[in-house]
């Protein structure tokens, strides 16, 4: 479950990196609603940086507060589950992901495997479907970008042009990592 809602969180030791962020994620203003307004008057701020819409809504904060408490056993049970996978399609003709890296803290956040028809005997989309009608629900994660109308209209991408792109983005499945 993302952690409030879509809201997500960032966590750092580092002062700077959460300055930063603070004026990301609210315009690239210099200064936050509550401190451009005051009983003592308006204050004025700056534009600083290249910023985005996203603060949250006090409600997400106060949802993720607690999750926040939860993160490492939601964290060990992603794990415990890709391990289950990956050693469950070990013999299966289906692409899994790459082994984890050392030395590093892999999120578990998605477990997508590659059905490929000529080795499976089954389309992506086939088992998709199938999958549904099982009541497991998939995703799909990603089509690949010179697929997507945006790309196409804006830079003449031609999903033809990416064929290895094109391959994976049409074989990927997102299977459940429900905690």
């Amino acid at each position: 479950m993302p952690l409030s809602g879509e809201g997500g969180m960032v966590l750092t030791k580092c002062e700077e990196d959460i300055a930063r962020i603070k004026v990301l994620g609210l315009h690239g203003m210099s200064k936050d609603a509550w401190k451009r307004f005051s009983d003592a008057g308006f204050k004025h701020y700056q534009v600083v940086e290249c910023g985005f819409k996203y603060n949250m809504m006090d409600l997400q904060a106060a949802i993720g507060i607690h999750q926040l408490a939860r993160v490492e056993q939601n964290w060990l049970r992603r794990q415990e589950i890709w391990r289950r996978y990956t050693w469950a399609f070990a013999d299966l003709p289906i692409g899994v992901p790459a082994p984890v890296e050392k030395n590093t803290r892999h999120a578990y956040h998605l477990y997508t495997i590659l059905v490929d028809q000529r080795q499976v005997g089954i389309s992506r989309d086939d088992f998709l479907n199938a999958m549904t009608a099982q009541n497991i629900g998939t995703g799909v994660h990603y089509l690949s970008i010179p697929e997507q109308p945006y790309y196409q209209q804006t830079f003449g991408w031609k999903p033809e042009d990416y064929p290895h792109a094109l391959r994976i983005g049409r074989q990927t499945v997102s299977l459940p990592l429900k905690n």
